[in-house]
């Protein structure tokens, strides 16, 4: 029911229980009824409060009954009250926080306007950003292209580097090349300074007197074998001092008065020798030489060192050494240079196949009177012949050749003549 609604019926009800109590009042005011003992106006009045009582009553039991909220309120005054109470905490509460809250939303306008304002810098130094980032694109681009140049630069540069490193290595190889070779030639150059220094002395020296023997020269030879006990291979080396002993005092050098020895060695050159001969094969032939140590004047000490050589036989009996056809119709010169270098042939191959050479490089020589007796045999002769040279014997390393070959000479055939020629 709507508020206007109530209001007539509150109204209607009213006027009713007025006229009501009107008429009750002049009915007993003209009938002169006392209530409760009182005078008739008094009960006059009484009926007219009573009925103002009524129609209050009447308004508060309709207003309570359509409104059950006010029923509650006006039975339930106390609670309402501290409801209200609460309600108006909670009210200032709110108020409260709504203060807050309108702080914070100022801060967060004053916020949102600084903000605002940052943002709109922010924006300005975004788009001045952006055409930086354009023209640093731009750039990166160009340095993009000239990275591509550089890398194609390097990779020749790369190459080129390569190969000079390969010159450089080259270069510096012939640098230390050259510098070993200068070191050697430094080397050299100080020894032949030395050496030269040795000859003017040893010229001095030596002027006006005989050398008897010159350095490098075989002062005594002997074949001894190897892998014997130490003792005897000691006893053999003293035996080879002794007898090379007795021929060097037969030369015009100086003797010790006290021991009669001509030849001067030192004790570890005879043990070292001995060593090596003890560890050799057993059996092996071994060349033992005393060689002059340096050139001996007359009047002058004999010192020498071991020279050590394996034997072997180095052309058996009846071996063919050499062939040679000459045309013995040909001047006595050329006879003669024919048959000198037939020799000079037989030296090479000899030293070539391991017949050690004297001090000279010469592997023996023939005597004066046999060359002639070979010469006067080839002029006799007619044409061409062949000069074969053959091993008498078997021919070790240590012999001479003058007396370990012979000469044959005869009349070959064409064939002959042109494998000797080949020869």
């Amino acid at each position: 029911m709507s508020g206007i609604s109530i209001m007539i019926l509150v109204l209607i009800f009213s006027g009713i229980i007025a006229y009501i109590g009107d008429r009750i009042g002049m009915k007993a005011g003209k009938r002169r009824i006392s209530i409760f003992g009182l005078r008739p106006r008094y009960s006059s009045i009484i009926i007219t409060v009573f009925t103002g009582i009524l129609i209050a009553l009447l308004t508060i039991s309709i207003l309570l009954f359509v409104y059950t909220n006010l029923r509650q309120a006006l039975f339930n005054i106390n609670d309402v009250l501290n409801r209200l109470e609460n309600l108006n905490e909670k009210l200032a509460e709110r108020d409260q926080e709504l203060g807050q809250m309108k702080a914070e939303i100022n801060n967060k306008v004053d916020e949102l306007e600084r903000l605002t304002i940052q943002r709109d810098r922010l924006t300005t130094e975004l788009e001045s950003t952006e055409e930086e980032y354009e023209a640093t694109k731009q750039d990166l681009e160009e340095a993009y292209h000239e990275i591509n140049q550089l890398e194609e630069n390097r990779e020749e540069l790369g190459k080129n580097i390569a190969l000079l490193e390969e010159e450089k290595d080259k270069l510096e190889k012939q640098v230390n090349e050259l510098n070993q070779q200068i070191s050697s030639l430094t080397q050299d150059y100080e020894d032949v300074k030395e050496l030269a220094s040795q000859y003017r002395t040893g010229m001095v020296y030596y002027m006006g007197k005989t050398i008897v023997y010159q350095k490098g020269d075989i002062v005594y030879s002997k074949v001894l074998e190897a892998g014997q006990s130490q003792e005897k291979i000691i006893e053999d080396l003293n035996k080879m001092l002794d007898e090379a002993n007795e021929e060097a005092v037969e030369k015009d050098i100086k003797i010790d008065e006290n021991t009669g020895r001509a030849i001067r060695i030192q004790y570890e050159d005879i043990s070292n020798v001995a060593k090596i001969l003890f560890n050799m094969e057993p059996g092996q032939k071994v060349i033992v030489s005393l060689v002059a140590s340096f050139n001996v004047p007359e009047g002058d000490w004999l010192s020498v060192n071991f020279l050590l050589n394996r034997d072997f036989i180095v052309f058996k009996t009846n071996e063919v050494i050499a062939k040679k056809t000459i045309n013995a119709s040909s001047p006595t010169e050329e006879i003669e240079g024919e048959l000198e270098a037939l020799l000079d042939t037989i030296n090479g191959k000899a030293i070539q196949k391991g017949i050690l050479p004297d001090s000279q490089g010469q592997v023996g020589s023939i005597d004066f009177s046999e060359f002639y007796r070979l010469l006067n045999k080839i002029r006799s002769l007619k044409g061409k012949v062949e000069v074969t040279v053959i091993a008498v014997g078997n021919v070790w390393r240590e012999d001479r050749l003058g007396n370990n070959i012979d000469f044959k000479i005869e009349t070959p055939t064409e064939g002959e003549i042109e494998n000797a020629n080949g020869n």
